[in-house]
């Protein structure tokens, strides 16, 4: 295919590609997820017994470790239903599978934007692969030492205030941390979008910074929406790193644009 055809793409084109990589990325979740779920960390099963046929597997490590990290002493866990074990332990797989599976999610969504990029552009996947799993475990580690700590503490706070017994829902528990970390993970990618979209023409840098408050404004309401924290404190922690990175894509933005208009009057 040449490279005009590529560019030269019509909607069902686009609509057809799309399809494609979200298929692609959501086989490999699917089997991250799996693998998450069954892949033991151990190679000793002498405790596995016909009364207890499990073993630990990566989920099972990762749920023991959120406890001891988050869990608040003296609290309790108690699982409102008897399906409430099986639904964290799905739940916290898939979270594993998205973060395992992150790679490959930057390629594929890079790959459905290739035939917007020029040549040389083109040649970047691997710097946005690297960047986009960067940024995405960067989210990822300031959630699990910085903003879900904080969280935690606060609201639990509360209740030690007003003397109340410390028994937690078990699924609650656990889809607050879930969820939050995953949220962190997902915002600090954002910057990778604004640099892509300006690589491929679609976005301009000058309309960012003539609408930055705008744009800002709707980067808090987004996290307070998909934010599971009912408080301002992930909001307050989040928005100061994102609004830096932000700047340093919209300073790339330029450079990219810089350099292709000097591309173009060479030409």
């Amino acid at each position: 295919m040449t490279e005009k055809s590529k560019v030269e793409m019509t909607f069902w084109d686009h609509l057809t590609e799309l399809i494609k990589r979200l298929r692609r990325i959501l086989y490999f979740l699917i089997i991250s997820t799996i693998v998450a779920m069954i892949f033991p960390v151990t190679l000793n099963f002498s405790g596995i017994s016909p009364e207890n046929p499990f073993y630990p597997t990566i989920t099972t490590l990762v749920i023991q470790n959120f406890e001891q990290r988050f869990l608040p002493e003296g609290a309790s866990l108690l699982p409102m239903s008897p399906f409430a074990v099986l639904e964290v332990y799905m739940f916290v797989s898939l979270i594993l599978g998205l973060v395992i599976s992150s790679p490959f999610v930057s390629y594929e969504l890079y790959k459905f934007l290739n035939p917007a990029l020029h040549k040389p552009e083109k040649k970047m996947i691997f710097q946005f692969v690297a960047s986009f799993a960067g940024l995405f475990l960067l989210g990822f580690v300031l959630g699990y030492f910085l903003v879900v700590p904080t969280t935690v503490r606060t609201l639990f706070g509360f209740s030690s205030m007003l003397n109340l017994i410390p028994y937690y829902d078990f699924t609650e528990f656990y889809s607050m941390i879930g969820l939050s970390l995953l949220v962190c993970s997902m915002l600090f990618t954002f910057p990778i979008y604004i640099v892509l979209l300006v690589k491929a023409g679609i976005l301009r840098t000058g309309q960012l910074t003539k609408y930055r408050k705008f744009l800002y404004g709707g980067v808090l309401i987004l996290i307070s929406i998909v934010d599971p924290d009912p408080t301002i404190i992930t909001e307050s922690i989040l928005f100061l790193p994102i609004v830096i990175l932000t700047e340093a894509s919209i300073l790339m933005g330029k450079r990219i644009e810089k350099a292709r208009a000097k591309e173009n009057s060479s030409s």
